[in-house]
Order: C-alpha cells, then structure tokens, then sequence
C-alpha cells in the first residue's frame, strides 16, 4: 500500500470508529432525557408515550393533557454526535440537544414573542405565544447536566396555559 491508501484507510477507520461510538453515545444521552421528560410530562397530563424518529429524534404526546391545556407535545432532537463535521458545525452555531415543546390552551393567548430570559430558564432560546394552534412553542438547549430546565419548561406552560386571554402573561 502507499502511502495515499494508507491515510485513506486510516481516515475511514477514525471515520468507523466516530460513529459508532457517537451512537453510543446518543443512546445514552436519549436515555437521560427521557427519564427527565417522563419525570416532567406527568404535571401537564396522563398517558404520554414516546415515538421515535430515527435515531437522533423522538417526540413524547400527552394523551389526556390537564385542563387548561388541551395539546402537549415535546419532541427532543439530540445533537449528531455519530456525524463529526456536523456536531461540530452545530457546536460551532451554539446548538445542543433540543427539547422543542408545542402546547395547546382551552383559551388562546395574545398573540406574542416574550424574551426568555425573563423566565429564568438555562437554554431557554425561544418562547411564542400564538392565537392559533399550536398556542404556546418553546424552545430549549439543553445541554449535559441542564436535564432541570425541562421541568421547568413543563411548569411554565401551564403557567402560561393558566393566565387569562388579555391578561398578564408572567
């Protein structure tokens, strides 16, 4: 072998070895947070279950979410951990694992995009209220360790799902 097939080999091996520890690593990580999500999903309702979107997504339903909610879902999106240029791209941009939460109320809220930051949540990136479905979308990085901030998340929404339409939302 020369020397080109040599470092082609060795790239493709390094390549290899890269994803399937990545995807080791993924499961373990979708493993901690489900169990976070499973521990918040039982304060907006019963009857969650989990489907799963390839290997990197999976979203968790609400069947019978508590008034004054009427829909909840999370979809939690892990970060390419088997894919090395991607991860780092997505490192580079500030992404972590996402936990996207979409909510509907028995009442629509006022329209609006509250800062997060006044909510008090590590990674919270986004917050939307909407007088159409979904009424409430969150967005959440969440990072290793941060697993809290989804229960937090989980109490916020039906914070927001509990203030009255024109009125003052937190």
């Amino acid at each position: 072998m020369d020397t080109g097939q040599i470092i082609a080999v060795a790239a493709a091996a390094v390549f290899f070895v890269w994803y399937f520890a990545g995807a080791l690593l993924n499961r373990r990580r979708a493993a901690e947070l489900i169990r976070a999500v499973r521990g918040a999903v039982g304060a907006v309702g019963e009857g969650p279950t989990i489907r799963w979107h390839g290997r990197t997504a999976f979203e968790v339903s609400v069947a019978e979410p508590v008034p004054p909610l009427t829909a909840f879902r999370l979809l939690c999106l892990l970060e390419p951990r088997d894919f090395p240029l991607a991860l780092a791209w997505n490192r580079l941009r500030g992404r972590r694992d996402q936990v996207l939460i979409n909510a509907d109320f028995a009442r629509p809220p006022r329209a609006g995009a509250p800062d997060p930051g006044r909510y008090g949540i590590p990674g919270l990136t986004g917050v939307e209220l909407r007088a159409e479905q979904p009424h409430l979308r969150l967005v959440l990085q969440v990072g290793a360790g941060g697993e809290a901030a989804i229960e937090k998340s989980v109490a916020l929404v039906r914070e927001l799902a509990a203030a009255q339409p024109g009125g003052r939302t937190v």
